[in-house]
Parts: structure tokens; sequence; C-alpha cells
């Protein structure tokens, strides 16, 4: 099932990356400030132009992908986030992630983001666990994954770096 163009929640409005969002997508992936806990995945505007392509194209291919984060208010993009399609330790899964500005941490959007995430993917993929993969110094995104449910079942070491691997257990 593909995902809907658009899901809202009580404050976020989640849609499709669009053409129109790369200069944000871009802006939030290249900022620094953005990257406080997994410094490994800072990327360059050249590498985040490329990341926005390959996220697109996850929705052409495999009709899921990471979302636009707006607020429902007043429209103003806040993040990137969602779930798609993802490989690890040789098993497909779905991988659930965001990126958010800093001026929207601590309110609760990644949760309520992730929470529609989790009802889309168990709806509608249901034979593909779902995986939060963070920096293992990433203390609110571990939270984020223990306040969901997640259950910590891998930690390793990517590109030099400790990194930890949750997983949503089947219900």
């Amino acid at each position: 099932m593909i995902q809907p163009d658009e899901i809202r929640t009580e404050r976020l409005v989640l849609s499709r990356l669009e053409p129109t969002d790369a200069d944000e997508f871009i802006a939030v992936h290249s900022a620094p400030e953005a990257y406080p806990h997994d410094g490994w995945s800072r990327r360059t505007e050249e590498q985040a132009r490329e990341l926005f392509v390959n996220f697109r194209q996850n929705w052409a291919v495999d009709g899921i992908g990471y979302w636009t984060i707006r607020l429902a208010g007043t429209a103003e993009v806040i993040g990137f986030g969602g779930v798609r399609h993802s490989v690890e330790e040789g098993e497909p899964v779905l991988n659930l992630a965001y990126r958010l500005w800093p001026s929207a941490w601590g309110h609760g959007y990644a949760p309520e983001m992730a929470g529609a995430a989790l009802s889309w993917a168990q709806r509608n993929r249901p034979d593909r666990p779902v995986v939060i993969v963070t920096d293992a110094d990433n203390a609110p995104s571990i939270r984020v994954a223990e306040k969901l449910g997640f259950a910590l079942v891998l930690e390793r070491h990517r590109d030099g770096r400790p990194e930890v691997l949750f997983r949503l257990p089947a219900r």
C-alpha cells in the first residue's frame, strides 16, 4: 500500500517530499546545529542534495518515504522524518528517522511524528520490523525510542563512532 500524500496529527502535517521542499531539506540536513549528537551523519550541501534525490526516489520506487514535517497551524517546516525501507544486519526493515530544526526540539514533535509513522507501518507493512538507528550519545533520540516502546537490540560502531539499534517488539 502506498502512503497517502498527507497525514495529519494533532499538531503536525506530514507530507510526501516534493521538489519545493529541496531548499529546506538541504538547509536542515547540512546545518551543524541540527546534528549535535551524531557527527558522523553531518552532510555538506551537496551531500544533502543527493540525499534529497535519494529520499524522493524512495517514494517513486517503494511508495513510502520520509515526510516533510510542518506545523499544522502555520505550515512552517520544522524538519523531515518518517519511515523508509532499509536493511539492517541483513534483514529488510523500516527505518524510523527524523531531522528537526533545533527550534522544534523539546516540544514532543518527534514522538508525535514517529507515532503516526508507526501506525502507518503497522497497518500497511506489518511484515517489516521498525528500527531506529542513532548515535550512542544521542540521549534525546534514545528517550524517544524508549518512549515509543522500542528495545535496544544492538550496539555497534560505524565509521569509528558508537551507534545503537532499537527495534520495536512484535505485537
